[in-house]
């Protein structure tokens, strides 16, 4: 059995108890999103982590439970409460469990448009250089360790689990194919990353519009279920006049 843990999310379908949970220095830009849209924030981050849960509901092998649930030495897949994963990661994963490593990481996907002028750059640079080295090794869910002492930190921090895998090459084992994919959304904090004028996050709407009109890619056939219910949800949110 494979345990998924999805981190410390929001109880994003009540409003009082979401506003209360805002990381600070965040609500000013929830403001600017429902000044901007039709459709609250919370609202919007409510149908995303329900389209991921479906995700998740869809994987033979697989159980998603609380963090305090998974067994000792049991394999458990981190992710945030908007990514999604392959119906295969479960039978994947565990054909290459082998006793030896703690650590198993995979292909990292996104769906996403650059957050700023850098990103874009260095995603033309790894378009043009395939074999560039990522920032991360490990993102949001691209990863599995073994529940113990020494790997449970990094259920929580992908950026822990990064930098320890990438110093432990010997305890850590690579998976060829593509088992889940990171789900930057227009709502995504780091898509937010700072308060955003309202021209520069209408820009930012219609750019994503455009890019769910866009195919996936073949190794992501997988999910083109829940990318449909993704640009069905884009067509639901409108600008306010």
């Amino acid at each position: 059995m494979i345990y998924i843990v999805v981190r410390k999310t929001t109880d994003w379908g009540d409003e009082v108890t979401f506003r209360a949970q805002i990381r600070e220095g965040f609500e000013p830009v929830v403001e600017v999103w429902n000044a901007t849209f039709t459709m609250p924030y919370h609202i919007f981050r409510r149908e995303l982590k329900r389209i991921a849960r479906l995700s998740l509901s869809r994987i033979p092998g697989a159980v998603c439970v609380p963090r305090e649930e998974v067994p000792e030495y049991a394999v458990v897949v981190p992710t945030d409460d908007d990514d999604w994963f392959s119906p295969r990661l479960a039978e994947v994963l565990g054909a290459n469990i082998d006793g030896q490593h703690v650590g198993y990481y995979w292909p990292s996907k996104f769906i996403e448009v650059p957050i700023h002028l850098p990103h874009r750059l260095g995603l033309i640079r790894r378009a043009i250089f395939p074999r560039t080295r990522p920032h991360f090794l490990c993102t949001t869910n691209n990863y599995a360790v073994v529940m113990c002492s020494e790997m449970a930190p990094f259920v929580d921090n992908h950026v822990q689990a990064s930098r320890w895998f990438v110093a432990h090459p010997a305890a850590v084992k690579r998976v060829g194919e593509h088992l889940s994919v990171m789900n930057r959304t227009l709502a995504s904090r780091t898509s937010l990353w700072k308060k955003p004028p309202r021209p520069a996050l209408v820009r930012k709407y219609h750019r994503y519009q455009k890019l769910y009109g866009r195919a996936l890619p073949p190794e992501l056939s997988w999910c083109e279920q829940s990318y449909a219910m993704l640009r069905d949800l884009m067509d639901q949110l409108r600008l306010r006049r």
